[in-house]
């Protein structure tokens, strides 16, 4: 029988920290229906309602699913599950139970199972088609294999069967039906192909041609409509943009122009990320970004938003200012109010934009950012109203690169660093076996200055050093931060520059102690710190930044929530500190416990909880790379791996959104370097502008060892809601 296809996604198909998300339209040539996650346990899919919305404007039809899970009452699931939907919209398809938890929780069981079905059939409008889905065995060993009475087996006929079976030509089919409605055939199929960011995807098969699957579902099958067709002229979506020379940022600047100006297209370059192209009035022709003109179908010459007079609005004063905060991950900019209005670039979350416009509805606000190189419209959803921005916290001291300098590396087990080239001088630090430095000073022919990365400089003996690398900073450098405690930089080429930051700690050193940002008051609100300054607030040692966080509102008070500076936040997952658990929030992001005795596990408490934080998603678990990562655009990351004894902790930090230095990795990429250094299981954590690595200098301030990117600005951190630090007792 002829089958018609389509996937099934989750918020794992989507990265947070690129602007995309999910490309439905491209989904849509590809596919005839889509069937979404909408949650688990008593949380939502942080995707779905997007997903729900794009995918509708996308024609695709629509099917949900909830992942049911024994560790919550099945009642308040199916209750949080039509929470999800908005103003009636249930979808096209049917609501799907997932049935394959594996929790062992209160709630197991095929009893539970329909008493969650059942609450759901109470909330949801009459003739609302719910499904079921499960694989073969796991339906039948949780059924007949615990002794299921025939008529409670034969309740679950009356909804229709989504089965899993990989690898088979025909699905099997377990007891009570006869027949699959959907088969997911394979969770490897091509993600790139229907517009996700995970490398793989969940694919099925409908029981039917696309005819039955019109008629089971009460479809037609309308197309969507073409996209008008392209043509010469081009608007202009920024305040002002640079036209060059020649295609390149190499090329020098010889003018610019105007935001809504109209332009004509002459060529293209051949990446395509540069047009020629040519004023109106031939004053000017030149090479411009293409990502920031538009396409206009026609030929209308006249810029948006004129009066009857044909007059624009006059440029905002700059003095009447209304600051808003971003609150999504990534937020996505356009060239108008609406969706059907182009994509131009996104603002990444908590930076901070001017208002210049709105919508009448003021659903959307015409915003830009503080630098004004991107101008466009956003969701007012996604933009919290701060009015007064927060003064930014003052500059870190940067690590400096060293770049033309030659580099050195100890080959004895321990040397001195001196006050001056003296024998008899002060020792003032030391370096380890294989620790590498760059050489300042080289003037002496018996010492050379020398400069660790905690900015410690002296002077050591030449006999213990060999010269790796000359004018330039070598692509590896390792360097002992402290007992036990070893930084690794590895400089990549390919498949594009990366740069990765790697502080391994052998647990069981002595004299550790962990410590996660704590609560002042045993809530989940804290008030944003940046990386460093969390160093120096706990005189810690080491510290990198920590999980997910959302802003409150300002009617909240922020003087008074945070007096001592910072914005008042509220961490979106589980956290706890030295002991008290101050967000205890289950979801499905993954928790990385620490215990007293620096016992490190992952999504799984080992005794009491002592420090917690959460991440985004694992990455590597037995050594392997996790499935269906989604991610192909490259953007900073910050992780945490553990090998496989449980003895060495790994942190790393990926710097990127900086050509010419540091793109980024991809998930896939991200786990594929945790395993290089020996990680058996691991986690992303909050990323992009968030990720950040300091540590303790000579000095007692913090020294930022990676290259932080915060509102467009590299090197300039980000205040986030909670860390995790280290500090070594004396």
């Amino acid at each position: 029988m002829a089958t018609t296809l389509g996937p099934d996604i989750s918020f794992y198909q989507d990265d947070p920290q690129t602007p995309q998300g999910v490309n439905f339209s491209k989904m849509r040539q590809n596919a005839y229906y889509v069937i979404l996650r909408a949650g688990q346990n008593l949380w939502g899919d942080r995707d779905f309602k997007v997903n729900w919305r794009e995918s509708k404007l996308a024609g695709l039809p629509r099917g949900s699913y909830w992942f049911y899970d024994s560790r919550a009452d099945p009642k308040k699931q199916a209750e949080k599950w039509v929470s999800m939907f908005e103003d009636g919209d249930f979808g096209e398809l049917p609501m799907f139970g997932d049935f394959e938890d594996a929790y062992n929780g209160p709630f197991k069981g095929w009893k539970n199972w329909y008493n969650f079905l059942e609450r759901v059939k109470e909330l949801i409008p009459s003739g609302k088609e719910i499904g079921v889905y499960t694989g073969y065995y796991y339906w039948r060993e949780n059924t007949a294999g615990v002794g299921i009475p025939a008529n409670s087996l034969n309740y679950f006929k009356q909804y229709p069967l989504w089965i899993a079976n990989y690898g088979v030509s025909a699905p099997m089919i377990p007891q009570p039906w006869s027949t699959w409605t959907f088969w997911q055939y394979t969770d490897n199929g091509d993600g790139t192909l229907y517009g996700v960011e995970s490398l793989n995807i969940d694919l099925n098969h409908f029981n039917g041609d696309v005819d039955e699957f019109n008629q089971r579902f009460k479809l037609t099958n309308t197309p969507p409509p073409p996209p008008p067709p392209p043509s010469n002229n081009y608007r202009v979506t920024v305040a002002s943009l640079k036209v060059r020379s020649g295609a390149g940022l190499s090329f020098n600047q010889i003018g610019s122009v105007t935001l809504n100006e109209v332009v004509e297209k002459l060529d293209v370059s051949a990446d395509g990320n540069w047009l020629n192209i040519r004023k109106k009035d031939d004053s000017l022709t030149g090479w411009s970004f293409a990502a920031y003109l538009q396409n206009i179908a026609g030929t209308p010459d006249t810029p948006p938003d004129d009066d009857d007079n044909g007059n624009t609005d006059p440029p905002p004063d700059d003095e009447d200012k209304d600051w808003y905060r971003v609150t999504a991950s990534s937020l996505k900019i356009r060239t108008g109010p609406g969706l059907e209005f182009d994509s131009i670039g996104s603002f990444t979350f908590g930076i901070l934009v001017e208002k210049i416009g709105a919508s009448p509805n003021n659903e959307w606000l015409n915003v830009r950012n503080q630098d004004g190189t991107l101008t466009g419209w956003c969701f007012s959803e996604y933009l919290l109203s701060v009015h007064n921005p927060t003064p930014e916290p003052p500059p870190a001291v940067v690590v400096p690169e060293h770049n033309t300098k030659n580099w050195y590396r100890v080959n004895t087990s321990s040397l001195n660093i001196r006050e001056t080239p003296n024998l008899n001088a002060k020792v003032i630090g030391s370096l380890a076996k294989n620790d590498v430095v760059p050489g300042l000073d080289e003037s002496n022919s018996e010492w050379l200055l020398v400069q660790k990365l905690d900015g410690t400089t002296g002077w050591s003996s030449r006999t213990y050093l060999v010269k790796v690398s000359t004018a330039s900073r070598p692509t590896s450098v390792t360097q002992t931060l402290f007992p036990g405690i070893t930084y690794l930089r590895k400089d990549l080429t390919s498949p594009r520059p990366t740069v990765v930051h790697v502080i391994a700690i052998d647990l069981q050193t002595q004299k550790l102690e962990f410590l996660v940002t704590p609560s002042a008051n045993n809530t989940d609100v804290l008030c944003t710190r940046t990386t460093s300054q969390f160093l120096e607030e706990f005189k810690l040692h080491v510290a990198i930044n920590g999980g997910y966080f959302s802003y409150l509102d300002p009617s909240n008070d922020p003087a008074a929530l945070c007096p001592n500076g910072g914005d008042p936040v509220r961490i979106s997952d589980y956290a706890a500190s030295r002991g008290k658990i101050y967000s205890p929030k289950k979801t499905v992001q993954p928790e990385v416990f620490l215990g007293q005795k620096n016992q490190v596990t992952f999504e799984k408490e080992s005794g009491k909880v002592f420090n917690a934080v959460s991440g985004d998603r694992m990455v590597v678990k037995d050594g392997k790379v996790i499935k269906n990562l989604a991610a192909q655009d490259p953007n900073p990351r910050t992780a945490i791996g553990l090998s496989r004894n449980g003895r060495w902790l790994t942190l790393m930090v990926v710097d990127g959104r900086q050509t010419g230095y540091s793109e980024g990795v991809t998930f896939p990429e991200l786990a594929q370097l945790l395993i290089s250094y020996g990680v058996y299981t691991g986690a992303n954590m909050d990323g992009g502008g968030s990720s950040a690595m300091v540590l303790r200098g000579f000095d007692g301030k913090a020294r930022v060892l990676n290259s932080p990117i915060d509102a467009g600005k590299p090197g300039k951190e980000r205040a986030v809601g909670n860390h995790l630090g280290l500090f070594i007792r004396p």
